[in-house]
C-alpha cells in the first residue's frame, strides 16, 4: 500500500463561522448578582459584568475563586440567588470545556458524531465542518477513541461551532493542543465577528486574544481593560501559585 505522508497536527488552521446578523447591545450582563452553593459560604455578591460581540475577555483567578461559576452564571446554567442575568434574545452561546472532550462518544467516528448531533445534513457537509478543524480524510472516519487528545479537542470544536454561535465561552481550551494549534485558535478567535470569554492559563493565548481581564478574587470579579502585558505581574503571580509557571 502507498504510504500517505503523516499529517502533522501543526498544519491546522481553525475557522469559527460568523454568518450571523449583528446584535445591538446589551448582549449579555449580570446585574448585582449574588451567588452561593451554600448560604454559609457566599461566593459572589454585587457582581456586575457585561460583554458584547466585540468582547475578548479572559477570566483569571486562583483555583476555587469561582471562574467556572462565573461562566455558568453568564450561560444561565446556574441561577443567581439574587440579582439578574440579562441576555439578548438572539444570543447563541457555543461552550467548550474539557468535560465536552471527555464526553465525546468514543465508539463512533467524527462524521457520525456530527450526524447524531445535527441530523439531516449530507456527509459532505459534516466532512467540510470537520475539515475546518484539521480533521480530514480518514481521520474523520476513524473511531474517536483512536484520535489523539489534540484531535479530540478539534472534533469538540467542530461540534461546538456547527450551529454557528455568535458568542463563545471557552473553559481551558488549550489542554492537549500543540503550539501551532493554539496559535491557529488565537487567529480564529481574533477573526471571529462575535464575542469571546475564556478561562485560560495559556500565556500565549491570553497575549494573542485578550483585550480585557476579569480577575476573580475574594468574592468579586475585578474588570481590567487591556491585555496580558499590562497585567503580566498579576497573572504570573496567579499562575505561580497554581503551579503553572
Amino acid at each position: 500500500p502507498e504510504l500517505k505522508p503523516i499529517q502533522k497536527e501543526s498544519e491546522v488552521s481553525l475557522r469559527f463561522p460568523d454568518n450571523f446578523e449583528k446584535l445591538s447591545p446589551p448582549i449579555l450582563q449580570l446585574d448585582e448578582v449574588e451567588f452561593y452553593y451554600s448560604p454559609d459560604q457566599p461566593l459572589f455578591s454585587g457582581l456586575n459584568l457585561s460583554a458584547d460581540l466585540e468582547s475578548r475577555i479572559c477570566i483569571v483567578g486562583e483555583n476555587g475563586a469561582g471562574k467556572t461559576t462565573v461562566l455558568k452564571l453568564l450561560m444561565d446554567e446556574l441561577t443567581p440567588v439574587s440579582g439578574v442575568r440579562q441576555a439578548h434574545r438572539n444570543l447563541k452561546i457555543g461552550y467548550f470545556s474539557q468535560h465536552h472532550v471527555d464526553q465525546l462518544d468514543l465508539n463512533v467516528c467524527a462524521v457520525e458524531l456530527l450526524l447524531h448531533k445535527f441530523p439531516g445534513r449530507t456527509e459532505e457537509e459534516y466532512r467540510h465542518q470537520l475539515g475546518g478543524y484539521g480533521i480530514t480524510g480518514e481521520l474523520a472516519v476513524r473511531p474517536v477513541a483512536s484520535l489523539s487528545g489534540g484531535q479530540k479537542s478539534r472534533v469538540a470544536f467542530a461540534q461546538m461551532t456547527m450551529p454557528s454561535p455568535n458568542f463563545y465561552v471557552l473553559d481551558e481550551p488549550t489542554n492537549h493542543l500543540d503550539m501551532e494549534t493554539i496559535e491557529a485558535l488565537a487567529k480564529a478567535l481574533n477573526k471571529f465577528k462575535g464575542g469571546v470569554i475564556l478561562v485560560s492559563h495559556d500565556e500565549r493565548l491570553i497575549r494573542l486574544v485578550c483585550k480585557e481581564l476579569w480577575v476573580c478574587e475574594s468574592g468579586n470579579v475585578r474588570r481590567i481593560d487591556g491585555g496580558f502585558d499590562e497585567y503580566r505581574d498579576i497573572l504570573q503571580e496567579q499562575f505561580k501559585k497554581e503551579g503553572y509557571l
